[in-house]
C-alpha cells in the first residue's frame, strides 16, 4: 500500500538536523567540529598492541566502493579517507580506545552497531557516509577534515585535514582497485516485459545475489525475490538493458580488474538466466560503461568512456547472443570528472551521448549517433544544469519520444530540476519538477514505473529504513513522492 512521501521526508529531515536516532558520538551538536572525547589510534597507539604502518588495500577498496554506491560528494569521500587514515591507517582493527573497533574506530556503546557489524568494513563505511552526508548540507563551509570531525568527535580535530595528502593518494589507489567508475544516469529496467519498469538490487557481496521487485503500476511487489544467485560481485559494474531484443530487460556486468570481461544474464520474465560472457575485453580500469541502443536495431549495446587524456568512446554492438568487437565511435568526449550518460535525445531511435561537466560551469554536451559513430565534440545543449555535487539523470519525462535531463540536488532541499529536449537542445534552467525528493544519502533513478510512456523518478532511501519512493511524471512535473516499497535496496547494494 502506498503512503505519501512528504511527512516521511520531513521526519527524516528533522532527524538529520536534531541527531535523533543517530549514533550518540555522531549527533550534530552546537559546534560539531570542536574537540570530543574520542581518541584515534594515531594519537594513542597503545590502545592496540600494534598498528600497521600501511593501509589495507582491501579496506580502501571497500570504503571507496561504498562511497561510489552512495553517490557521495568528493568532500564526503575525502573526509572518509582522512578519517580512516587517522583512526586506523585504513585497517580493520579489532581493538582501539575504550570499545572502539574497525576502520573508523566506531563504538558499540555509542550506537554505531554491534561489534560484529562494525568489523564489517562495508557496514562501517556506510555508517560513516550516512552521517557525513547528513552533516554536509548543515555545515557547507566545513573542510573535509572538519566534516570528518563532525562524524568522529575526536579529541584532535586538526588531524583529519593534516592527512589530506595521504587520503588523496589512497583514493587514487582505491579508484584503480575498484575498477571502472560508476555513472548511473539511467537504463531500462522492465524485466518482465509488461511495459512498466521494475527495480533491481545487486548486493555486490561475496554472494552476488540479485533481487527484483516488479511494478504493478502503483507499487513494487516482492521483498526478497531473488532473480540470480551469483552475478556482479563486489568491484564490478552492473547495468540493465534489452540485449537480445525480446522486450524484456536483462542484466549486464563489467568485471573491470585484470580481465575486463562482460557478462550478460538474460531475463525470462521471472528470473535471470546463467551469466554468459558476451565480451572478453571492454571497459578497462577507470573507464565508465553505459548501455543503449546506439544503432537503432532494437537491441541494447554497450558503451565505454575512457575518461583519460584521450577521452575516447568505444562501442560494442549486440548481435543478440554476444557483443561484437569494440570500435571507437568518438575520439574526444567525456573528460575525467565529468558524468557521462546515454539517451535518445533527438528521437531518431538511436541512443546518443550526453555528458554533464558537473562543475561550476555546469555545461551539458551532446554527441548524436549516426548508427556507426557519434557526431559532435563540443555541441553544448545546455549551459547551466547539474552543478557539482548534484546527481544528473536521463529519461523521457514528458513522453514525446526524446530523452530529457533531470538533476537531483540530493541535499536537505531535495529539489529536482528538468530540462526537456527540443531535439537540438535542452530547454529550461531552473524549471523545478519536484521540491522535496531524494535527500542527502538517498539514491535517485528514473524509469516508467506506471507504464504511461513518461519516465518517472524513484529514490532508494537506504539507511535504516530502506524505503523506495516514486514520483510519477505528469508531463510537466513529478507528483509528490509515494512509498512504493518499504524494504528494498540495503546499504552497500547497487539499486537501479
Amino acid at each position: 500500500m502506498m503512503s505519501w512521501r512528504r511527512g516521511a521526508l520531513v521526519s527524516a529531515a528533522v532527524l538529520a538536523m536534531t541527531g535523533m536516532g543517530l549514533p550518540a558520538a555522531a549527533a550534530p551538536v552546537t559546534d560539531p567540529a570542536a574537540p570530543g572525547d574520542h581518541v584515534p589510534l594515531s594519537v594513542e597507539p597503545l590502545a592496540c598492541s600494534s598498528i600497521p604502518a600501511n593501509h589495507d588495500p582491501n579496506v580502501i577498496r571497500v570504503v571507496y566502493q561504498v562511497g561510489l554506491d552512495r553517490s557521495v560528494s568528493p568532500k564526503v569521500m575525502l573526509a572518509a579517507f582522512e578519517a580512516g587514515w587517522v583512526e586506523s591507517h585504513m585497517n580493520n582493527l579489532n581493538c582501539g580506545d575504550k570499545d572502539s573497533l574497525g576502520v573508523f574506530q566506531q563504538r558499540p556503546s555509542q550506537g554505531w552497531g554491534t561489534p560484529e557489524q562494525i568489523m564489517n568494513v562495508s557496514y562501517a563505511a556506510t555508517q560513516f557516509f550516512v552521517q557525513a552526508q547528513r552533516n554536509e548540507p548543515l555545515y557547507p563551509n566545513y573542510t573535509a577534515g572538519l566534516l570528518a570531525q563532525s562524524v568522529q568527535r575526536s579529541c584532535c580535530p586538526e588531524r583529519y585535514d593534516q592527512a589530506e595528502g595521504k587520503a588523496r593518494a589512497m583514493m587514487d589507489e582505491a579508484r584503480g582497485l575498484v575498477g571502472g567508475a560508476k555513472a548511473f544516469t539511467g537504463s531500462p529496467t522492465d524485466f518482465n516485459g509488461d511495459g512498466r519498469d521494475d527495480i533491481v538490487a545487486f548486493n555486490q557481496g561475496t554472494l552476488g545475489d540479485v533481487y527484483v521487485s516488479l511494478s504493478n503500476g502503483a507499487a513494487f511487489t516482492g521483498t526478497s525475490v531473488k532473480w540470480h544467485e551469483f552475478f556482479a560481485p563486489a568491484g564490478e559494474t552492473p547495468l540493465t538493458g534489452d540485449f537480445n531484443g525480446d522486450g524484456k530487460d536483462d542484466v549486464v556486468t563489467f568485471t573491470h580488474g585484470s580481465l575486463n570481461d562482460v557478462y550478460v544474464a538474460l531475463s525470462n520474465g521471472s528470473s535471470f538466466g546463467a551469466g554468459v560472457k558476451w565480451h572478453d575485453w571492454f571497459a578497462l580500469g577507470g573507464e565508465v560503461p553505459a548501455v543503449g541502443d546506439v544503432n537503432g536495431d532494437g537491441r541494447d549495446d554497450i558503451i565505454t568512456f575512457t575518461r583519460n587524456n584521450l577521452a575516447d568512446v568505444y562501442v560494442a554492438l549486440s548481435t543478440g547472443t554476444s557483443f561484437a568487437a569494440s570500435a571507437k565511435w568518438h575520439d574526444y568526449f567525456g573528460l575525467a570528472g565529468e558524468v557521462p550518460g546515454v539517451g535518445d535525445v533527438n528521437g531518431d531511435g538511436k541512443a546518443d551521448l550526453v555528458v554533464f561537466t558537473n562543475n561550476a560551469a555546469a555545461d551539458v554536451y551532446v554527441a548524436t549517433s549516426t548508427g556507426t559513430g557519434f557526431s559532435g565534440t563540443s555541441v553544448k545543449w545546455h549551459e547551466f544544469f547539474s552543478i557539482g555535487g548534484e546527481s544528473p539523470r536521463i529519461g523521457d519525462f514528458n513522453g514525446d519520444g526524446r530523452a530529457d535531463i533531470a538533476t537531483f540536488t540530493n541535499n536537505a532541499a531535495g529539489d529536482v530540476y528538468v530540462a526537456t529536449s527540443t531535439g537540438t537542445a535542452f530547454a529550461g534552467t531552473t524549471v523545478k519538477w519536484n521540491d522535496f525528493f531524494a535527500l542527502a544519502g538517498e539514491f535517485p533513478y528514473t524509469g516508467d514505473f506506471d507504464g504511461d510512456g513518461k519516465d518517472d523518478i524513484v529514490t532508494f532511501t537506504k539507511g535504516t529504513l530502506n524505503d523506495v519512493y516514486v514520483g510519477v511524471s505528469t508531463g510537466s512535473g513529478f507528483a509528490g513522492g509515494a512509498k512504493w516499497h518499504d524494504f528494498f535496496g540495503l546499504n552497500g547494494e547497487i539499486t537501479l
